[in-house]
């Protein structure tokens, strides 16, 4: 993984399958992505025997690639969660050994695309008028051959000699949607049946970069299987695999053809019947209503092909879930499920683990160890369950110290770093959630747009990480000094300030709640209180700058940020604490402002 990308910039191009089904319509909370995967390929006849061969690849949208019918690589998820407008990365792989080698062999390539983290709500905000963010997914690829005589090919994605077409199994997919699969067509993984003429895909502007870090995969040495089971026609089973995560369902079953499965994977079963407590349907069965669309999404429905016993595992999707719900059309024999963790915490990555004398720690534990490994995927995100998914910043800043304990997650945060700075606005503000998402895109929020500043410190500290640093430096400036010259108060205008998001403690003169911005906007102590809280990030950001500036070498910048964090102090200490030394009264009671 990981080679110039020259010879993409210079051979191959972004393609598209003309007749793609685009949806147009305003996108909303239930609306799904558009139909169909893309599917591309290419043939091509060896000019002598071939050497080596490497394949660099990449798509507008989840991909999968193949050589000569076999799937390519061990990533999962390609290419990742990244700034729709500007960053994409790719991938290449040593092809040789998938490749008929000998003199006028003829090989295939082929690759298929859905629409995830291109074309679905994830990445597009609701109410956009234009449709998806992106409207057709799209491939690129350039294979190097070397030649037993030395010569060497460039064989790179076109529109005169790719052929493309909607087709294969996957009826429907994307991140939040799930997948439908119909085995009964079959996956044109040697390129039969597709026959259109791909057009130029001029979409994404961007830079396509080789992949830095975060890469997604299967943890297939941490799979949980059961079965056999017996699903008979108009019965529900639903399994327990006895360990929440983020993961995919592989199945092994047979059929009758035509037979329609539904898997709905859940965290929960209902205590109770529906009506009590919030339960959602009756007691033991699995309760989906935290999903927020889930009559529409997070599911898995599987029509057989009948041809004795079918392996399924869905590829362009994810889920959150310890239970799934098995229902089906007819009888169906279930030899085994798995269900097999996604994350971008690979076992390499590991340092170490504790394990105590208490039963209840260790869990404690592992709670946090399944936690990190469900929630680092592809970028730091706060859920992996429902229809959100997103890389929340203050969740990121304040649990990265500690699960760089758990793992080596240098380059997992050199990628997202790289998120962060795309997804900031001119003045120099980190959002709320990065890469760009379907809301979470507002700037300069306290304890959120923080992250800029202390994920670069905290990888650097806890790994010695100066490149991380250098990566960093101006953007991490630009935004500390715009702390600075704003006293960090931006009184929200044009912002959604979470501020102390999850507080039960209220001001009198509130009379409610402050979590929501809405909700205490215009009470001046929680408005005080909001600034209070700014003005603190403000010094602890200023004092990271200064190590950081000390690190580098930058004594002029570390003596500004110096100076700035005085500055920052003397404000608290002039505008927040009353005469006795203590917090301003109205805010002296709340356990975050003591903190």
């Amino acid at each position: 993984v990981g080679c110039s990308l020259s010879a993409v910039a210079a051979e191959g191009v972004w393609i598209s399958v003309p007749e793609a089904p685009v949806y147009d319509g305003v996108v909303t909370v239930k609306t799904r992505a558009a139909d169909g995967t893309s599917w591309f390929t290419r043939s091509f006849t060896n000019d002598n025997e071939i050497v080596s061969a490497k394949w660099t690849v990449s798509g507008l949208g989840v991909f999968e690639a193949y050589v000569n019918g076999v799937r390519v690589g061990e990533d999962f998820l390609k290419p990742g969660y990244t700034h729709h407008a500007k960053t994409k990365y790719s991938f290449t792989y040593d092809v040789a050994d998938l490749l008929k080698k000998a003199k006028g062999s003829t090989n295939i390539l082929t690759a298929e695309v859905s629409a995830g983290w291109w074309r679905d709500k994830i990445v597009t905000r609701h109410g956009n008028r234009g449709g998806f963010t992106g409207r057709k997914s799209a491939f690129i690829g350039t294979l190097e051959l070397t030649y037993k005589d030395g010569a060497k090919e460039t064989i790179g994605t076109d529109t005169d000699l790719w052929r493309c077409g909607i087709a294969g199994s996957v009826v429907q997919a994307s991140i939040f949607d799930g997948e439908t699969y119909d085995a009964r067509i079959k996956n044109p993984v040697l390129g039969g049946g597709l026959n259109s003429v791909p057009e130029l895909n001029k979409e994404f502007k961007g830079e396509l970069l080789p992949t830095i870090g975060a890469e997604v995969t299967l943890r297939r040495d941490l799979a949980m299987s059961r079965g056999p089971y017996s699903l008979k026609k108009g019965k529900t089973i639903v399994v327990d695999f006895g360990q929440n995560c983020a993961g995919v369902p592989e199945f092994v079953f047979r059929a009758k053809r035509g037979t329609m499965l539904t898997a709905l994977p859940a965290e929960m079963l209902n205590d109770a019947d529906k009506g009590k407590r919030g339960c959602d349907g009756p007691k033991g069965s699995v309760y989906r209503a935290n999903l927020r669309q889930p009559n529409i999404g997070m599911f898995v429905k599987y029509t057989f092909s009948g041809e004795g016993t079918e392996v399924y595992m869905p590829r362009f999707t994810f889920f959150g879930y310890r239970y799934i719900s098995l229902t089906a059309t007819d009888d169906v024999e279930i030899e085994r499920i798995t269900s097999i963790p996604v994350t971008s915490v690979t076992k390499e990555m590991e340092l170490g683990k504790v394990e105590t004398g208490d039963k209840d720690l260790n869990r404690f534990i592992a709670n946090v160890y399944w936690g990190q490994l469900s929630n680092y995927l592809s970028v730091p995100t706060d859920c992996p369950q429902r229809n959100e998914r997103l890389g929340w910043t203050a969740d990121t800043q304040v649990f990265c110290e500690a699960g760089s304990f758990n793992a080596d997650t240098r380059r997992f945060f050199h990628k997202y770093s790289r998120d962060l700075r795309d997804s900031r606005c001119r003045q120099g503000g980190y959002p709320s959630v990065a890469p760009f998402g379907q809301y979470g895109n507002e700037t300069f929020s306290l304890g959120w747009a923080d992250a800029g500043v202390i994920v670069p410190w905290t990888v650097w500290r806890q790994f010695g990480d100066i490149e991380i640093l250098k990566e960093n430096w101006d953007a991490m400036s630009k935004f500390v000094r715009r702390l600075d010259a704003i006293k960090y108060d931006v009184d929200g205008k044009g912002n959604y300030i979470y501020a102390d998001w999850l507080s039960y403690e209220t001001f009198e003169t509130c009379g409610n709640s402050f979590g929501s911005w809405k909700n205490w906007s215009k009470h001046p102590d929680a408005l005080n209180y909001r600034r209070y809280l700014a003005a603190c990030y403000w010094l602890y950001d200023a004092r990271l700058m200064v190590e950081m500036a000390n690190a580098l070498g930058k004594t002029e910048d570390a003596a500004w940020f110096a100076a700035s964090a005085d500055r920052a102090l003397k404000h608290i200490r002039e505008k927040y604490l009353e005469e006795d030394g203590q917090l301003l009264k109205p805010m002296r009671h709340l356990q975050t402002a003591n903190v």
